[in-house]
């Protein structure tokens, strides 16, 4: 059940239990006058152009879309290289009482869905991590933590995709970019997709 409600002059605000999956299909969909689709947590807000329609049209278009849709549409698949290098393996090995070869199998081995992109350009929060490696950031973040660094907290994992302060657990690194402002779209991760992670030397 989808809760819609006005956000300003020119957004919609939906609150929804799979907000990825919504955001996916909006995306799709291209809407009349919508111009940008942005992925919460819980939410989507679904920004549109008042010169090309309304919210009253919107609303309906959203709805509509709900009630005839019966299929998402395919995702797209993302297979991150990975090198499980991280200055914290050891450290989380430890503390989900597993040894350093099972917190990496059991990170490899996930499907994660990106449900947000934020904090940073391009950070993307992937749902999926095994409960196994469940653990709360740390007490002290660092001060810097590199570009390209794979990381875990409670029950998400993330890349850096600039270097930048942070205070999840860093597993390991990928040469991957994740954001080029010059790209279209700039963000390599968008909410709905699928990743997984391919370990690498």
């Amino acid at each position: 059940m989808l809760k819609i409600e006005l956000f300003g002059d020119s957004a919609l605000l939906i609150t929804t239990p799979q907000p990825a999956q919504l955001a996916l299909a909006l995306r799709h969909a291209r809407l009349r006058g919508v111009i940008d689709v942005v992925t919460g947590l819980a939410t989507v807000t679904v920004l549109f152009d008042l010169q090309l329609t309304n919210a009253r049209q919107v609303r309906r278009q959203i709805q509509r879309l709900q009630s005839g849709q019966s299929n998402l549409p395919t995702p797209t698949i993302h297979r991150i290289p990975i090198c499980y290098d991280g200055i914290d393996l050891a450290e989380v090995a430890e503390r989900c009482q597993l040894t350093i070869d099972q917190v990496i199998g059991f990170h490899s081995s996930a499907e994660y869905r990106v449900a947000m992109v934020g904090f940073l350009p391009g950070f993307p929060y992937l749902d999926g991590l095994p409960a196994a490696l469940h653990l709360p950031r740390r007490a002290t973040p660092r001060a810097k933590v590199a570009a390209g660094s794979v990381a875990i907290a409670n029950d998400q994992t993330s890349i850096y995709p600039q270097s930048s302060p942070g205070g999840w657990h860093i597993l390991g690194t990928t040469p991957l970019r994740l954001f080029d402002p010059q790209a279209d779209p700039p963000a390599l991760l968008n909410a709905g997709d699928l990743v997984y992670f391919a370990p690498i030397d």
